[in-house]
C-alpha cells in the first residue's frame, strides 16, 4: 500500500518536528541510509541548517547515526516512534488527569477555538462517557470520530445520536455490531453540533462556526443545566428525525440505566405499547422534602404531552410520578432510572 508522502509529513509535524525536520526524516527513511551530502541533493536546506536538524532529530530519537567516515544518517522505524509516543503520553496522560481534576471541577463553561480545539473538546467528552452519549452532529463529525463511538459503544456506552444531513452506509455498518446500544437517527437540518455525555460535560458549536475556516469555535461545558436546556431542543428535533439504526428496546439486554430520562421515556412507551411491564428501579429526590429517595417499582405508564414528561411508577401501594432534571409537578426528581427487567402482559 502507497501512504501519501504529504499525509506523513502531516503526522511527523503532529509530533512536534518542524517541517524541515520531518522532511529530513522521511528523506533518510525513504534512502535507508543517507551522508550529509545525499540529504543536501534532496532537501532544499543550508548545510549548517542541516546540522542542527540532524542534533534535534538524534536527541528526539529519530534517527541514528554509524562511526564510519563519511558519516551515515538511519532512521528508526516510525512504526517503533509512534508506539513510543503512544506509551509516553499515556503515562503523562494519568499525572495530567490527577493534575487538572481539581482545576476542572471548578470551570462550568468554557471556549476552545479552531477545528483541532474541537476535535479535542469532542474526544474529550467521547472517552469520558461512562453511561450514554446523546446529541446531534454533522456526518464528516461522526465519520472523523467513528473509532472513539466504536470504543464507548465497546465499553458499554449506549448512544444516542442524530446525523445531520445524511448517513451513509459505510459509517453506519460498523455500528450495526452495537445496534442493541446504538440508535441513530438522521435528518436533514441540524440545529448545531451538541454532544454529551452522561449529562456532566458536553461540547457546542453552531452550524456557522464548523463552516469558518478562521474565528470558528466551541463551547466546552461542565454545566448539567445548560447541558439539559440544549437537549431540550435536541429531543424535539429528535422526535421529528427519522430512524437509520433502530432495535425494539422489547428485545434488548436488561438491566439499562438510564441518567438522561427523556430516553428512558421514550425505552419505556416503547416496552408499554408493545405489552410489556417494565420493572425500574428508581434514584432521585423527593420533590416535598427535598430528601433522596430510591424507589422500585412497575411503571403503569408514560406522559409526554407538551413540557410535561414522566413516568408513573407503582410500588409497594404508592404510586410516583417521576420526572428528570429540574421536575417541578412529579414527585420525584429522578438522578437515575434503571429498567431491570421486562416481562410479557399476562
Amino acid at each position: 500500500m502507497t501512504i501519501d508522502r504529504d499525509y506523513l509529513l502531516r503526522v511527523l509535524t503532529m509530533m512536534g518536528l518542524t517541517n524541515r525536520e520531518a522532511e529530513v526524516f522521511l528523506t533518510i527513511a525513504e534512502k535507508g541510509e543517507a551522508s550529509v551530502k545525499d540529504i543536501l541533493e534532496s532537501v532544499d536546506v543550508h548545510q549548517p541548517q542541516l546540522y542542527n536538524i540532524l542534533s534535534s532529530l538524534l536527541r528526539r530519537g529519530f534517527i541514528k547515526v554509524s562511526s564510519s567516515r563519511p558519516k551515515k544518517y538511519s532512521a528508526y522505524n516510525l512504526s517503533t516512534i509512534i508506539d513510543t509516543y503512544i506509551s509516553s503520553f499515556s503515562s503523562i496522560k494519568e499525572v495530567v488527569k490527577r493534575i487538572e481534576s481539581p482545576i476542572r471541577s471548578s470551570s462550568q463553561i468554557y471556549v476552545s477555538y479552531g477545528i483541532d480545539g474541537l476535535n479535542n473538546g469532542l474526544v474529550e467528552v467521547i472517552s469520558n462517557a461512562q453511561v450514554e452519549l446523546y446529541g446531534e452532529i454533522p456526518s464528516w463529525i461522526l465519520r472523523k470520530n467513528l473509532r472513539l463511538f466504536m470504543d464507548a459503544l465497546g465499553r458499554g456506552v449506549r448512544l444516542y445520536l442524530l446525523v445531520y444531513p445524511s448517513i451513509s452506509e459505510e459509517d453506519l455498518h460498523p455500528l450495526r455490531e452495537y445496534e442493541d446500544a446504538a440508535w441513530i437517527k438522521v435528518n436533514k437540518l441540524g440545529d448545531f453540533l451538541l454532544l454529551a455525555a452522561d449529562l456532566s460535560k458536553g461540547v457546542y458549536a453552531s452550524r456557522r462556526s464548523l463552516t469558518v475556516n478562521e474565528g470558528s469555535h466551541c463551547y466546552i461545558i461542565q454545566d448539567k443545566d445548560i447541558i439539559t436546556r440544549f437537549l431540550t431542543i435536541f429531543n424535539s428535533t429528535w422526535k421529528e428525525s427519522e430512524d437509520a439504526l433502530y432495535v425494539d428496546p422489547s428485545r434488548g439486554k436488561y438491566p439499562r440505566k438510564f441518567l438522561n430520562i427523556h430516553f428512558a421515556l421514550l425505552t419505556l412507551e416503547a416496552l408499554l405499547t408493545h405489552g410489556y411491564n417494565p420493572v425500574v428501579s428508581v434514584k432521585g429526590i423527593l420533590l416535598k422534602n427535598n430528601e433522596p429517595i430510591e424507589v422500585r417499582g412497575v411503571v403503569s405508564s408514560v406522559n409526554m404531552l407538551n413540557r410535561v414528561s414522566n413516568i408513573v411508577v407503582r410500588s409497594n401501594g404508592n404510586q410516583y410520578t417521576i420526572g428528570g432534571y429540574d421536575a417541578e409537578l412529579e414527585d420525584i426528581e429522578a438522578q437515575e432510572v434503571v429498567i431491570e427487567s421486562i416481562s410479557p402482559n399476562a
